[in-house]
């Protein structure tokens, strides 16, 4: 006979089960202590890789950040590496070879026309001012090769412009002390140079910099202000000394500068009549200034004292025809120019080589320029692009200087005329120009590369 379960037993079973599951999974027992133990071990065990996993990583973090520490330091590129690499950019070989004929071209010229006077002196003797001009020819060359391996930003520091400033201002207050030489009634030098020179190689760098660290000052009269009030305080010492070719020179580098960085054509207007206000006064206020426009209007009206230099000049020209007379054959440099190898080293080419050869000589001036502003349109920088404006702006504005006065076209300054007239102080720097133009050229991206 079956019995059937009762509702009692139904719920002793059901009070006896998770008893039994507990008993049979191990968990509902108590264990003893070295159980306990053991287990815990075990746990510890299980989790000991993830632990030990990320102790590794973070070991690993550390030793690589002290491998990273204890590495060499990266060397420091010397300055030979650093010419080194520089030297192995192509230069603007268009440029070299152009400044290299004029060079060579003008050292002849200068031979020819110092002979005479080198040789009616009997204290110098006939080569004097060659040998000279060629040993400073020489310290050119190799200064614009070493400056032409110098990166041209380096002059975009802030103390390099500021210092080139100051030392050149220094020196222009030092000219007009005793300390100046005094010649032809113009206090000009200083131990042997002229610091007019460097002054336009310092206006350059600075407005250069400040043009293309700060572009919205050329756009603002403000700014403009700025500009004015550190090339006014040169132009006051050159009328000082004086010097008003020099002072001319540096207005045309600030304007081309300032214009190629993107000053307002309409600035023109107050820069015309600031302009024309400060050449009447100069013309009311300084007796040459007078002298030199009276006699450009004629310089016949004296020609054996204040028109002297500008009708001996005409005469040269016009004897030289269409061929010359040949080279070392004029005859205006035998005591009739008073400066035949300085500011009318041109009246002499004319009289030897002619038409046809100043016009060659021109045409290499021409292509010098040209190249010039090539460099500066392709430049790296906007930085690179205004030093090369403004250098190439100096040559070409010192070049038609020096031939309108000597054809009659302006009155008599003393601006030399570049790689040709006598001048060490003047030759060097033009060569070192020269130099940082190259290096520009060098820095030149390939895709602008012609």
């Amino acid at each position: 006979m079956v019995s059937l379960p009762t509702a009692s037993d139904t719920k002793a079973k059901r009070r006896g089960a998770p008893a039994r599951a507990a008993r049979q999974t191990g968990r509902g027992r108590r264990r003893s202590p070295r159980a306990q133990a053991s287990s815990g071990a075990a746990d510890r065990t299980r989790r000991a890789p993830r632990r030990n996993a990320r102790r590794q990583t973070v070991g690993q973090r550390i030793r690589r950040a002290q491998t990273v520490s204890r590495a060499p330091a990266r060397p420091r590129r010397t300055f030979r590496v650093w010419l080194l690499e520089q030297s192995s950019k192509k230069v603007d070989a268009p440029l070299l070879l152009v400044t290299v004929m004029l060079l060579i071209v003008g050292l002849i010229s200068l031979l020819s026309a110092s002979y005479p006077k080198g040789y009616y002196n009997s204290e110098i003797g006939p080569f004097f001012y060659f040998s000279r001009q060629l040993g400073m020819a020489a310290v050119g060359l190799v200064l614009m090769w070493i400056v032409s391996c110098f990166d041209y930003k380096f002059y975009h520091r802030d103390w390099c412009a500021l210092l080139l400033y100051g030392t050149a201002l220094l020196l222009l207050v030092l000219v007009l002390t005793p300390l100046g030489t005094e010649l032809n009634n113009s206090q000009r030098w200083l131990f042997g140079f002229q610091p007019s020179e460097i002054a336009k190689l310092a206006i350059i760098l600075l407005f250069a910099k400040l043009a293309s660290d700060m572009p919205a000052s050329v756009r603002r009269i403000r700014g403009l202000l700025v500009y004015v009030l550190l090339i006014g305080v040169y132009i006051g010492l050159l009328a000082k000394e004086p010097h008003m070719s020099a002072a001319m020179i540096l207005i045309v580098i600030g304007f081309v500068i300032l214009f190629v960085a993107g000053m307002h054509i309409w600035f023109l207007i107050p820069v015309g009549i600031g302009g024309a206000a400060i050449a009447v006064v100069a013309y009311l206020t300084l007796n040459h200034v007078q002298e030199r426009v009276n006699i450009f209007l004629n310089p016949f009206l004296d020609a054996r004292d204040t028109g002297y230099q500008a009708v001996q000049s005409l005469i040269a020209i016009g004897s030289g025809g269409a061929f010359g007379l040949g080279l070392g054959q004029s005859r205006q440099k035998f005591l009739y120019l008073p400066e035949p190898m300085n500011d009318f080293i041109f009246s002499v080419i004319c009289e030897e080589l002619g038409f046809v050869g100043a016009g060659l000589i021109l045409i290499l001036f021409a292509y010098f320029v040209y190249r010039g502003f090539s460099i500066a349109r392709r430049a790296a920088d906007r930085f690179g692009c205004l030093l090369a404006s403004g250098i190439t702006a100096q040559f070409a504005f010192q070049i038609l200087l020096n031939l309108a006065v000597v054809s009659g076209l302006f009155p008599v300054t003393g601006a030399s005329l570049p790689l040709f007239s006598y001048g060490g102080t003047a030759l060097v720097m033009q060569l070192v120009e020269i130099g940082i133009l190259l290096n520009i050229s060098r820095n030149i991206p390939p895709s602008k590369k012609e």
